[in-house]
Parts: C-alpha cells; sequence; structure tokens
C-alpha cells in the first residue's frame, strides 16, 4: 500500500487546499472540478428532477487542522463517489458544494447562510474546527436543514436543543467517560492532568473530564491550557502538571501542539501515559514529538494500518486507496465523515424528495432522527443511529484505543 512521505503528503496537501480555495469562490462537485453551485436553478431540489442533489461540506482546508480536515473531506468524497456509481438517488446524482471556514466563526456562520439561502442545499456535513461549529449551530437551526457534525467533539454542537445537527464524531463526554475508563483500568489512577488547546476542542475535552471526575467525587490534579497554533514551549504547563502529582495527561492538542507537549516532558525527564484523541492520531504529533511519541494513546473509532474485518471497511478502504493513493492520515476524520455522509444518503432515498426544498429538509431531518432504519458503517453497524433525544450516533462502544508504535498508528493490545 502505498504511503506518501513528508515532502509528497506537504505537496499533495497544498494542491487539495488549493483546490478548496477554488471551491470557496465556486461549487466543488465529485470530480473536484468548479461549479456554479451558487446559481443553481431552484429546481434542482425538485421531484422527479435530474438536476443534482447538493450537499453542503463546511470544513477547514487551510490552518492548523487542514491535514485532519482534508481526511473528512476525502471520506465524505468518497461516499459521494459510491452513491454517484451506483446511479445516485432516484437517478439524481450528489454534488458536495464545499467550502471553506478558514477557522472564521464569522466566516462559517456566512457559510451556513449560502447554504440555506443562496446556494440552497438539501443538508450539510462538516463541522472540524470546534470553535467555528458552536458559532454555525445556532444558525443552523434557525435555517433549519439537516448537518451531520463530522468531527467536532463539543457537546453543545449537537445537544442543548440543536434538533437540526446530528453527530456522527467522538463527543467530548462520551470520549471522557471512555478515557476514564481505560486510564483506571490500565494505569491504575485517577490522578489526571488535562493539557488543552483554548478553542472549542480543547475546552470541550476539559470540561468533559473535569465533569466525569466529578461524578466520582473527583477533580483533574491540574487543567492546563495553550494556544494551539502559537505556543511551542510548553514547559510551564508542563511542570506544572508535574508538581501536582498527575500520573496520566489527558492531552488536547492539534498535531504538532502536542509534539511539543513532548518535547517539554522530556526536557524535564517527566514520562506518563499520554491519551489523546484526533489531535494526538494527527501526524503532527509525531514528526514534531518523533521518538517521544512512541507509545502515546489516540482515541479512535476505526484504525486502516490493520486488516479491515467489517466489509464496508474493505471496500471503504479499497476505494479510498484507489482514489488517494494513500490510506488515511487520521482514521476516525475518514470514517465519520463516510458514516455521517451515507446516513445522510440513506435519510434521502428514504423520505423521498418532493420538490419544495423546506418540506424535504424537515423530511431528511425526521428520517434522520426516527426512521434512518440499519445501516451497516466503517466503524459499526447500527440498528437505529439517531432518537428525538439522542442525536450523537457514537457512543462507547464505538471506541477503539490505538497506539504510536514504531512511527505507526496501531490498535493498542490495551482495549
Amino acid at each position: 500500500m502505498k504511503k506518501l512521505s513528508g515532502k509528497k503528503w506537504t505537496l499533495w496537501l497544498l494542491v487539495v487546499v488549493m483546490m478548496w480555495v477554488l471551491a470557496a469562490c465556486g461549487g466543488g462537485n465529485g470530480n473536484g472540478k468548479e461549479t456554479e453551485a451558487a446559481n443553481a436553478p431552484a429546481s434542482s431540489d425538485g421531484a422527479g428532477s435530474k438536476e443534482p442533489i447538493l450537499i453542503g461540506m463546511s470544513t477547514e482546508a487551510t490552518g492548523d487542522n487542514a491535514m485532519n480536515s482534508v481526511n473528512l473531506y476525502q471520506g465524505v468524497q468518497v461516499a459521494v463517489d459510491q452513491i454517484n456509481a451506483k446511479g445516485g438517488i432516484d437517478g439524481r446524482l450528489v454534488e458536495l458544494v464545499v467550502r471553506d471556514t478558514e477557522q472564521n466563526p464569522t466566516r462559517g456562520i456566512s457559510i451556513i447562510r449560502d447554504f440555506s439561502q443562496k446556494e440552497k442545499v438539501l443538508a450539510a456535513i462538516g463541522g472540524f474546527h470546534s470553535t467555528v461549529m458552536l458559532a454555525q449551530s445556532p444558525i443552523i437551526m434557525e435555517e433549519k436543514f439537516p448537518f451531520m457534525v463530522a468531527t467536532s467533539n463539543v457537546p453543545a454542537s449537537v445537544e442543548s436543543g440543536m434538533p437540526w445537527t446530528f453527530g456522527v464524531r467522538m463527543n467530548a463526554n462520551i470520549t471522557a467517560q471512555y478515557a476514564l475508563k481505560f486510564i483506571k483500568e490500565h494505569f491504575n489512577t485517577t490522578n489526571i492532568a488535562v493539557l488543552h488547546e483554548n478553542g472549542g476542542y480543547g475546552k470541550g475535552a476539559a470540561a468533559a473530564m473535569t465533569k466525569v471526575l466529578e461524578a466520582e467525587g473527583l477533580k483533574p490534579v491540574a487543567v492546563e491550557s495553550f494556544d494551539n497554533a502559537k505556543d511551542k514551549d510548553m514547559t510551564a504547563q508542563v511542570n506544572r502538571a508535574k508538581e501536582a502529582g498527575a500520573e496520566v495527561i489527558y492531552l488536547f492538542g492539534q498535531g504538532a501542539a502536542n509534539g511539543y507537549v513532548l518535547q517539554a516532558m522530556d526536557k524535564l525527564g517527566w514520562k506518563v501515559p499520554i491519551v489523546g484523541e484526533n489531535g494526538m492520531a494527527n501526524k503532527g504529533a509525531q514528526e514534531v514529538g518523533k521518538e517521544l511519541a512512541e507509545g502515546t494513546y489516540a482515541i479512535q473509532t476505526a484504525n486502516f494500518n490493520v486488516d479491515q474485518t467489517r466489509e464496508t471497511a474493505k471496500v471503504f478502504l479499497a476505494d479510498f486507496t484507489a482514489k488517494f493513493g494513500h490510506i488515511p492520515t487520521t482514521f476516525a476524520s475518514a470514517a465519520q465523515g463516510y458514516d455521517g455522509a451515507m446516513m445522510i444518503f440513506q435519510a434521502i432515498e428514504k423520505a423521498g424528495l418532493t420538490g419544495n426544498l423546506a418540506k424535504d429538509r424537515e423530511a431528511v431531518k425526521n428520517t434522520l432522527e426516527t426512521g434512518l432504519g440499519s445501516y451497516s458503517g466503517v466503524i459499526k453497524d447500527w440498528d437505529q443511529a439517531f432518537t428525538p433525544e439522542n442525536q450523537d450516533a457514537v457512543d462507547v462502544n464505538s471506541y477503539l484505543m490505538c497506539v504510536w508504535k514504531d512511527g505507526k498508528l496501531v490498535i493498542s493490545d490495551k482495549q
């Protein structure tokens, strides 16, 4: 299986980012070509029409989240390709309208307004940068179209009276429950220090771990934050965690920032287990931390460095590799993007489209909520992924603990 070297990966990522920047000026379709999605005729959502079904995609093509976001986009694109190869939905092809939020909440809000009012998408998927997703969520509710949150971990982006958002993501509250159980079982301690980036992603994780510890009459021994984009010397934060008696670090930065935490720990001559999530799965952590990343843990919902046992995962991985020339580099982002997109497509097919965009959006939303039925995904099998009371599809039984070993993220012997 061909993998890209660091230089080739960087060049490839720049090409993808350029494609997304072009898409920000127009629409992006399944072939990466520019479209005039903004000027799509109103009949594109009509019953019996052969116009494409427009699905919005709001995520980050630029900034420190770009690498993980690209994996999300690629997972969704594989789903689109598979659906279109079968003739689309009721004879209509699916077309992605891709927009780059640039990690800017204000721009993120504008994208949601444009999706709804200008580009008239039927539904949308994305939500990588949590601070942006938090800003977008109430606007999605105002505009009333279904949105699949595929990565953003902040509970409030789906919970807290947000009936139009659905999650195929690692909800920070559920992740913290899983992580605490893992830490207690395998490291025999609850002396946990939380080190986190100061955006929605890190703050959500810190609040969630604090909450699950408080439920047991405990609290983190230290909670330290950092600027993911600017801070490179984490010595002060790490030293405070060390002096507080931490025996495990719950680390929620993105990529390279986590590597700087590893460097600070090495500088202080301090080594304790590190448990993280997508940020620790990001290759930036390994590229900066190098051998220091060995043995660090990353919670995921899939792992593509091993033979796949699920048929859907086998087909997905084969199609992904054929299209992009390598396996996903952030496993959860790709798997969740694919499963989230496929759930939207299944809901559209089951709901049927009438030609009234507002009614069709509501029908898709209601089908996701109560009538999706069984779906066999890359991550797991669902009988009914969502309910009116719970619109997060990923639960503690969906998680997979992974560990960095010999420069590869593999499934840990500890689960």
